[in-house]
């Protein structure tokens, strides 16, 4: 037992004197195993990632389509409807079906999207809105 107590005794003692030996050298700009000073390059191989890369730019919108070359002959006319999903509900419409030749968004003047049969379409003699959108839509007649 007094040989298990005189080891850890030196034990004990030994290991503080190489800890004060390793603060002091710590200290000391020559012999410090942290060295001060810029961060070394990266080598070719492996480049280091920028810590902070810049934002990716915001795609370049479509362009707008171009105005119909092709205008309707005399007997069209075009038609605006409002058609309005207030608190984010189904709504439906009524255009009639006679002589629809197409019908597109003229102007939304909703927050929310209105994406072609996600959140509008039309189907028969009706256009039907849902999830908040909100628009005037143009109706081209041919009679």
């Amino acid at each position: 037992m007094k040989n298990l107590f005189f080891a850890l005794l030196l034990t004990v003692g030994f290991a503080t004197v190489a800890q004060a030996d390793v603060f002091e050298s710590q200290q000391d700009p020559e012999t410090s195993y942290i060295r001060p000073g810029p961060r070394p390059a990266p080598y070719p191989g492996n480049p280091r990632p920028d810590p902070y890369p810049a934002p990716n730019p915001r795609p370049n919108p479509p362009p707008a389509p171009y105005p119909n070359p092709y205008p309707p002959g005399g007997n069209a006319r075009y038609e605006y409807v409002n058609c309005e999903s207030w608190n984010y509900n189904y709504q439906e419409c009524y255009i009639g079906a006679y002589g629809v030749r197409s019908i597109r968004i003229y102007n939304v003047f909703s927050y929310d999207a209105c994406l072609y049969n996600q959140t509008f379409g039309f189907y028969n003699d009706r256009i039907w809105v849902n999830r908040g959108c909100r628009a005037t839509f143009e109706v081209l007649r041919v009679y």
